[in-house]
């Protein structure tokens, strides 16, 4: 049935992936992005594109930034995939959601949220490449979510504009 669907929508999460990197890469306003990081973010936009809000067979992608606040803010965890997942999560509501978000929420905060989440994840990561990954994605977090809500607004300004490959 998943085949059939992307051979439906001609969208697979290799095709996401590409889009979004070559959107990211597009739209970025400055060159000091490193590509491993440039990828983990595209990869972010990539998999939350894909992935159902209702999603059973792994951890959902959450509302809003309420839920994220509810669910990474109250609890206080030193597992590096849960503080990986919650940053992802901020990242993809203060940056790409950013318009929409900053109408109930401080997402300057959520920034720092967003950083802080990097940063105990970067701490707890048993993986070196990870942990490495975590703490630059800690100081660039801004940065990233201003990458994020550009390529959001780009993408609704020029939705209207299909490339097809």
């Amino acid at each position: 049935m998943d085949s059939i669907f992307e051979e439906l929508v001609a969208v697979n999460a290799e095709r996401a992936f590409k889009f979004f990197l070559a959107s990211l890469r597009e739209t970025a306003v400055t060159k000091m992005y490193r590509d491993d990081e440039m990828f983990y973010v595209a990869s972010i936009l990539a998999h939350y594109s894909q992935t159902s809000r209702f999603d059973t067979t792994s951890m959902p992608c959450m509302a809003d930034l309420s839920e994220v606040f509810d669910n990474f803010i109250l609890q206080t965890s030193t597992d590096s995939e849960v503080l990986e997942f919650g940053g992802s999560q901020i990242l993809l509501f203060a940056g790409f959601f950013r318009d929409q978000m900053r109408r109930r929420h401080n997402v300057k905060w959520y920034d720092q949220v967003g950083q802080s989440l990097y940063e105990k994840a970067s701490q707890h990561s048993n993986n070196l490449k990870k942990r490495e990954l975590f703490d630059r994605l800690s100081e660039s977090f801004p940065a990233w979510t201003a990458a994020c809500r550009n390529l959001s607004r780009t993408l609704r300004e020029n939705r209207l504009l299909l490339r097809v490959n």
